[in-house]
Parts: C-alpha cells; sequence; structure tokens
C-alpha cells in the first residue's frame, strides 16, 4: 500500500480498474457527493470538484499513463528516502493510539478525577476500551 494520494484513491477503484469500472465509480460518486444534493456546501463542492478531476484523469488513456508513471516515480523516491522500512500499512498509528499504556493512563488520571457513579460508567467505559484495543490488535 503507499503513502501517496492519488486520483485512483480519489474515486475509489483499483489502479489496474478498466474504464467501464471508472466510469461506474465516478457515477456514484457523483450522486453521491453532487453539491445539490447538499445545498450547495463548500465540503461537497469540494469533493464533487476533487472526483470530477480525477475522472477527467483517468478517463483519457494519454493523461491516465502520465499519471501512473508519477505514482511510479513517487513510489520510487519513497522507497529510496525510507531507507528498508517496511511499507506503511495505516495500522501503526491506530495501534499507537489504542496503546495499553495509553489506555490505563487515561484511566488514572479518570480515576483520580472522578467519584461515585461516574466512577463506574468511567472504569466500564475504559474496559469496553481495552477490549476493544486487545480485540482489534
Amino acid at each position: 500500500m503507499s503513502m501517496i494520494h492519488t486520483h485512483y484513491d480519489n474515486l475509489k477503484v483499483a489502479r489496474d480498474a478498466p474504464p467501464e469500472v471508472i466510469r461506474a465509480a465516478y457515477r456514484s460518486l457523483c450522486h453521491k457527493f453532487h453539491p445539490d444534493r447538499h445545498g450547495g456546501s463548500a465540503k461537497a463542492t469540494q469533493t464533487f470538484q476533487l472526483i470530477n478531476s480525477a475522472y477527467d484523469v483517468l478517463s483519457d488513456p494519454g493523461r491516465r499513463q502520465q499519471h501512473d508513471d508519477w505514482i511510479a516515480r513517487e513510489e520510487a523516491q519513497t522507497v529510496t528516502a525510507s531507507a528498508g522500512q517496511p511499507p506503511w500499512s495505516g495500522r501503526e498509528r491506530r495501534r499507537g493510539r489504542w496503546s495499553a499504556s495509553a489506555l490505563l493512563a487515561g484511566l488514572g488520571a479518570r480515576l483520580r478525577h472522578a467519584g461515585g457513579p461516574a466512577m463506574l460508567w468511567t472504569t466500564a467505559a475504559v474496559i469496553g476500551a481495552l477490549l476493544f484495543a486487545l480485540y482489534h490488535a
């Protein structure tokens, strides 16, 4: 999995997706994020423009090849810059956030400031968070 964000990521398709799949993903995302469906919100407009620009590049075979070449160059630079580190899989950040030591530190802080029924709810929440962290580790 690469660390760079591409037009393929914007359309949520694989890099080797045929034009029919790209067109279907584009139509589906346009329908979902069209600004008229969201009252003209700025975020929906920005997302819609991002989807349109991704489709403009990926629907043209020449521009798609240029984009694929750019991805290959960026990934080659990333590999040389990482100096033998394993590729980022997205789970590293999750492990750091839900580590047992971080949860126990939060538990200690909450228990110091909690009392009575709040302590019971805090304890139950922390036990649930620990179970979640253990299950998803």
